[in-house]
This record gives structure tokens, sequence and C-alpha cells, in this order.
């Protein structure tokens, strides 16, 4: 049996009340489904107000059905949560949540509407939560799920947070943000993510579009943390994206403190910049909230992805991720007009890159240099092939297609293998300031040699 939220049985005092309500109801009964319409009998409306979060108990699907669930003005809370209380519950493994599904039927919203003012900056202050409350959705120690057909607008921080998830799915998820507020990534893999397969994702974010990242640096007092768990997120397939950012990476990966990353494959992945246009406007330079530090190196009209791929960031207050550490990745189909195809920091090991095309105005095809600032930049790197690369560059004169470049900073370059790319009218096709490259059939107006090696002087 399917449970309709907009019987009148289930009514509360607002719409959160009416579905929870329903929710309970099925969940005492065992019947493990809700509906919510596109109809809001309780209100008249075709919009439900979200004031706060619904819990989701295990073994419950979630189905809506072409209905809008906007987050209420000012109201600071999830639209969905596994656990009632993040503080004191689901914190061992004898809570792991089981069995949830969240899926959109036709044209299915969830909708941040206006900001509230949570920001990093601003939480626990003034009474105000923690900043995970303004994720749209928010699971921690869950097994076996599913978060598919759903339209993700105007989300107020990250639009999906996952913290010790695993074996789930999330596919066909359009994404809506136009870099209104800080950080506003879409899909947030934190640690202890793995088995998890993220499908055909669609539009545009103002931070990363997909980040992995097991950065946290005090686990135990970790908000999410949940004991005897793995703590590293592994065993992930990315596929199918045609997504852009505002300002950052399509999709991220970053660990530090000993946590690792590996086994991820990445595969068919297009950003450009047509998302730059909506209601016939162009996006202005640079999102107006950003202020300095930052020393942006180029500005463009519209979007400014910066990297398709981003692997490693320094800077988040603990120990950078060392070789062994971030390795087996394999990211193949990626196709970006602009920014960076490959960004690197850090360390990775044992990884490939291949069958990638890049238009005029990117500027990198790999590079290990800090992109938006003059922090320490460069990247160890062991085992690492790059392939099969057709850039078409005219009259780019900022681009160098494979740049070892690394400042303040000891870097390694260990079997670095390029090969297989036609490079156009690529002005520098090497910067190699750091260890050696091996490269193989490379070709381009500017490469004199189509095979040989690089050497630092």
């Amino acid at each position: 049996m399917v449970i309709n939220a907009a019987d009148k049985a289930f009514w509360g005092a607002t719409d959160s009340e009416t579905i929870q309500n329903a929710v309970d109801h099925a969940h005492k009964t065992g019947a493990n489904s809700v509906t919510v319409p596109r109809f809001n009998a309780r209100t008249g409306k075709c919009v439900w107000s979200m004031e706060s979060a619904i819990i989701l108990p295990s073994d419950m699907e979630i189905v809506l059905d072409n209905c809008h669930l906007r987050q209420a003005d000012g109201a600071m809370d999830n639209i969905f949560r596994n656990f009632r209380d993040p503080e004191t519950e689901g914190h061992t493994m004898a809570e792991q949540s089981r069995n949830i599904v969240i899926r959109g039927v036709g044209n299915a919203v969830l909708d941040g509407g206006l900001h509230n003012g949570l920001t990093e900056k601003t939480a626990k202050l003034e009474g105000m939560p923690h900043i995970s409350h303004n994720s749209m959705i928010l699971f921690y120690n869950l097994r076996d799920f599913v978060i598919e057909n759903v339209e993700l607008r105007d989300h107020r921080y990250w639009a999906i947070q996952l913290v010790h998830t695993e074996r789930g799915r999330l596919s066909d998820l359009m994404i809506s943000g136009d870099c209104h507020c800080p950080n506003q990534d879409g899909i947030d893999l934190r640690i202890g993510c793995s088995n998890l397969l993220i499908e055909r994702i669609f539009g545009q974010t103002g931070d990363d579009v997909i980040a992995l990242s097991a950065i946290n640096n005090n686990i135990p007092a970790y908000r999410f943390h949940v004991e005897e768990h793995d703590c590293d997120i592994h065993d992930i397939i990315i596929r199918d994206v045609i997504a852009t950012s505002v300002e950052c990476a399509v999709i991220a990966l970053r660990n530090n403190g000993g946590r690792k990353i590996y086994d991820v494959t990445v595969e068919n992945v297009h950003c450009n910049d047509n998302y730059a246009y909506q209601d016939g406007k162009r996006y202005p330079d640079y999102p107006t909230y950003k202020i300095k530090p930052f020393d942006i190196v180029r500005i463009r009209r519209g979007n400014e992805p910066y990297a398709l791929l981003r692997i490693g960031q320094p800077g988040y207050g603990s120990r950078s991720s060392v070789l062994g550490e971030l390795y087996n990745i394999h990211a193949t189909n990626l196709h970006t007009d602009l920014g960076c195809v490959v960004l690197a920091n850090v360390a990775l090991e044992n990884c490939y890159f291949g069958n990638i095309y890049a238009g005029n105005d990117v500027d990198y095809i790999f590079t290990t240099k800090e992109l938006r600032n003059e922090r320490v930049f460069g990247a160890d790197l062991k085992n690492v092939v790059i392939e099969n690369v057709f850039y078409q560059n005219e009259d780019n004169g900022f681009a160098v297609a494979f740049d070892l470049n690394q400042k303040d900073g000891e870097f390694s370059a260990e079997n670095v293998l390029i090969r297989n790319a036609f490079l156009g009218n690529c002005k520098t096709p090497f910067n190699v300031t750091y260890g050696s490259v091996f490269y193989s059939g490379v070709f381009g107006k500017n490469v004199e040699k189509e095979s040989g090696v690089i050497t630092a002087k």
C-alpha cells in the first residue's frame, strides 16, 4: 500500500509536519512508501513549504510525484535527513540506516528558495545551527540507498551531503545553482563513502559540481563520525556528467590527514560555458559575494570553472596527502571548452587520463600549478599516464599543454608518460620545472620532436 501525504488524515500544522506524519504512518504500518503529489490539499497550493527536515527511517521510499518542495524563507534545516538529531544519533554501526529511496516522477523539484544567511562563517553564531542543516539532503551512516530523477534548485549550501554512506546510486539529477551563496557544491561525498554510482548529472553549481572530500581534521570529534566505520573514500563510479561550475571544478577529489581516496572511475564528463546564459543575460565576471584573498589569474566573461577534474588541494588545516593515499584514478572521455582539464595538487599515484578533448580557451591539459592564487603548489606524481589528447588550440597564447610546476616545495615526478597528443597551435607544449616527462606521438605546430624526454633543468 502506498501512503499519499496529501490525505487529510495526515495534515499537521505545517507541510513538513504533514509529510512527516505520512512517513511515520507508513513506517508503523509497514507500507514503507509515501507519495508526495503535486497538489498540496492542505494549503490548496502546488508548492510544499518545508519548515523542518523530514526524517526518513530505514526501509522507506519517498516518491516525489511532479511535486515542488521549497525550503521555507528563514528555515534552517534540511529537506530530508535519516537521523533526527545528528548530535546524538547515528554514530555507531549498530544504528546504521538501510534501504532509503528518494525517487522523483516527472518534474520533481527540491528548491532552496531564498537564502537564510546560514554559511560556514555564520554557523553556530547567534543561535544559528551547524552549516550541515543547509544541505537539501543529508544522509550519514546509511547503506543501500537511491536518489534519482530530481531537480535540485537554488541550494543554500551543498545540495546533497553524504557521510559514511555505502552501496548507493545517485542518478538523473538536474542541479540548478547560480553561485548566490558561498560553497554551493552539488553532490558532496565526505569521509567513509564507498561503493557508489553517480550517473547522469546535469546543470550548474556555484562551487564544485561533484566533490569527494576525505578531509576532516579531527575524526573522533567529527559531527558525523561513525565508530569502527572506514573513513576512506573508495570504489566510486562517476559517469555521464554534463555540467559546469560558475567558479570551481566540475569534479574534485581532496584528501588529507592520512585518509585515502582510491579506486575511482570518471568517464564521459562534459563542461562548457553554455549555462552562463540564462534569461537572456550573461553572468558577471566573478561572483559579487567573493572577497579576496583569491588572486584570480584569468578573468573571463561568464562562468569560470577552473578545472574539469581537480585532484588534491592543500590548505585544509591538516597534513596534506602523500603518495599512497590517493591512487587508482581512471578518468576518460573528458571534454571541456575552457579552464583546465586536469589540475593536480599534492600527490597521485597509478592514475590514467585518456581521451581528452579540449577547446581553444583551455589553458592547460594537465597542470600541477595552483590556478586561483599564489599558495604553495606542485604535486608528487608516480605512474601517471596521459594519452589520446585532442587540443583544438588555435590562438590561445596563455596555454601550456603539460605543466609540471611547483613553488616552495620539493616534489617528485616518477614515470609520467604522455602519448598520442595533438596540440594544434599551443605555444608552449611542455613546461617542466621538476622531474621528467616521457612523451611519444606528440604533435603540434610548436612541438620540436614527436617523441622524447623533457627533464627539468
